[in-house]
């Protein structure tokens, strides 16, 4: 009855937002009171099924999906619309290979890890279904049920109370901000990556080796202190057939994590080895070849890409301070309103870490297993010295750990015996899920003027496509415009201004910097609401603000004003007869 009502208020009352009311700070401050109270209801619902004497796991299921939908479906609910540009360009490449059946590597990086958009191609070919706008619209909640198996599987794994594994998945769900969630290969490999976990932890525990040597049984006698009293890891009763199959199965997921996203096989190799290094992997040949299949394809197959990126590839490797500043300090800019969301993001991913330490002191003195489970949180961290991915690895970090961190978040909530949670710790688990969920709606929605779309919008970029002839200079004057959905190759895209925060020192742009990107030819420049949005939350670009620069340029001449509707605006720009 709990869960009904969440689900029914939630819903409701995220159809009462005006997404046109949305500011800096994001959804948070539109949202409607009601909301809260479906979310309380929510989480409470959770609870009270999780403190019933005979845990009933088709009821914690039921409570998971509602929160689903009422903590992570706001976007679709709301808007309608696919979340994120990237979205769009993901539909125009899906689109590009049904089109053309076949790959560009040089076109973008895309092409060179094809396995996610190759699988929508294929879905696409078979079903019949080209238009997957609805997709890419509801993949948020998709995703996160797609999830849901996988999650259960590990935290099961991870822990030795059905209890703390469902809390754990739960909160999973509660602290999970980062928003990768959309139609895109990432998190089709997260979804590889739990997958193979926990098919390591329950079907190939033990030592990869034999225990002679020093090494090894320095390294065994290490395990046994940290995590005492805890009897060796048995594996799932499998035939020998079965056996070679899971393994088979394994290894087709790390090939497909390969296939699939640049940066999720890289996150593999560590929480394999230390798996293996703490007695959770007896398969010594699966971190072996965790090395060698994304770094074989990275030179043997993303050719392209590594030839025209060595720089950013290898450049900063140990360089800890580059990789800091790119992940942290560049990150804080903007308005005041974007600058507290991101000291909001930084603040919940430290209060999860630290409530995961914490959690495996109380697991080690409780006698509890919990040595995984912080090895899985550890490992992502390995790869910070060694490539800032855009800026993004810090977040990248805190999703990759987050399934192992929330189980020992919950453990010192959790009884060790079977029975239900007492009085005192169904209270304190429903008060730090309730902070949690809160500061997540802050987190995760905190860029959604930015991120999100209008119909408006969309017909204006429909519009630039009749416009354009084909094979034109089509320019964004902030990168953050819902495009590429079609004609991906049909035509050169190009960027004014990157959407993230200016630092301090870098040049205002100029009409000069505009008409640089105009060829001889001429150019098309669409400016929407949504870039504006960006340009002034972000802070980016002249400060005059995105229009009044734009409307500064047109009076240069040259320019004619093609289309214009409540989403933005097109311009022709006219190219100088010596223009490149």
């Amino acid at each position: 009855m709990m869960a009904a009502t969440a689900l029914v208020l939630g819903v409701w009352a995220l159809r009462t937002v005006n997404a046109q009311d949305i500011g800096g700070a994001g959804l948070i401050q539109v949202l409607p009171v009601t909301y809260f109270l479906a979310l309380g209801l929510s989480l409470a619902g959770f609870v009270g099924s999780l403190g019933l004497k005979v845990l009933r796991p088709w009821l914690l299921v039921v409570q998971l999906l509602v929160l689903i939908l009422v903590l992570h479906g706001a976007d679709p609910i709301i808007h309608g619309l696919p979340r994120l540009e990237a979205s769009y360009r993901h539909l125009g490449i899906t689109d590009y290979i049904t089109q053309s059946g076949g790959l560009d590597r040089k076109l973008d990086a895309y092409f060179n890890w094809p396995g996610f958009f190759g699988l929508l191609a294929m879905l696409s070919d078979t079903t019949g279904i080209h238009d997957l706008t609805w997709a890419a619209t509801w993949a948020p909640v998709g995703v996160n049920v797609l999830l849901l198996p996988a999650l259960l599987a590990l935290a099961r794994r991870l822990t030795s109370s059905p209890r703390q594994a469902w809390a754990g998945v739960w909160m999973f769900y509660l602290a999970s901000w980062v928003g990768q969630d959309y139609l895109a290969p990432q998190a089709c490999a997260l979804l590889l990556l739990l997958t193979l976990t926990a098919c390591v932890l329950t079907a190939f525990p033990g030592w990869p080796w034999k225990p002679t040597g020093k090494p090894a049984t320095r390294l065994r006698n290490l395990v046994h202190r940290l995590e005492p009293g805890q009897p060796a890891p048995v594996p799932a009763e499998v035939s020998p057939a079965g056996t070679l199959i899971l393994a088979a199965v394994c290894v087709v997921l790390l090939a497909g994590m390969t296939v699939a996203h640049q940066l999720t096989p890289f996150a593999a190799i560590p929480v394999l080895a230390l798996l293996a290094l703490s007695g959770k992997c007896r398969l010594r040949f699966l971190p072996v070849l965790a090395v060698l299949l994304p770094v074989g394809w990275l030179v043997l197959a993303a050719t392209p890409f590594l030839l025209g990126h060595l720089h950013t590839l290898f450049g900063s490797i140990g360089n800890i301070n580059a990789a800091a500043s790119a992940s942290l300090f560049n990150r804080v800019g903007g308005s005041p309103a974007h600058q507290f969301v991101v000291y909001s993001r930084l603040a919940e991913g430290a209060v999860v870490w630290v409530l995961a330490g914490l959690g495996s002191l109380r697991g080690r003195r409780l006698r509890t297993p919990w040595l995984a489970a912080a090895m899985g949180t550890m490992a992502p961290f390995v790869m910070f010295p060694l490539q800032s991915y855009g800026g993004e690895l810090l977040l990248r970090i805190y999703l990759f750990s987050l399934p192992f961190a929330a189980t020992l978040v919950v453990l010192p909530l959790v009884p060790r015996s079977p029975g239900p949670p007492g009085a005192r710790q169904m209270a304190a688990l429903l008060l730090l899920g309730s902070v949690i969920a809160t500061s997540t709606v802050a987190t995760r929605y905190g860029n959604d003027a930015i991120e999100n779309f209008t119909p408006d919008e969309i017909t204006l970029v429909n519009q630039l496509y009749v416009t354009a002839p084909h094979g034109s200079v089509l320019i964004e004057a902030v990168h953050d415009t819902a495009w590429r959905y079609e004609q991906y190759a049909g035509y050169r895209y190009q960027t004014l201004l990157q959407a993230e925060p200016a630092r301090p020192g870098d040049p205002a742009p100029g009409c000069a910097s505009l008409t640089g990107l105009v060829p001889s030819t001429g150019a098309y420049l669409i400016v929407t609401a949504s870039q504006v949005a960006a340009a002034d939350v972000l802070r980016t670009g002249p400060a005059e603000g995105l229009e009044h620069f734009i409307d500064r340029c047109a009076l240069q001449g040259g320019w004619s004003m093609e289309y214009r509707n409540a989403g933005g605006v097109i311009y022709h720009l006219q190219g100088a007869p010596n223009g490149i």
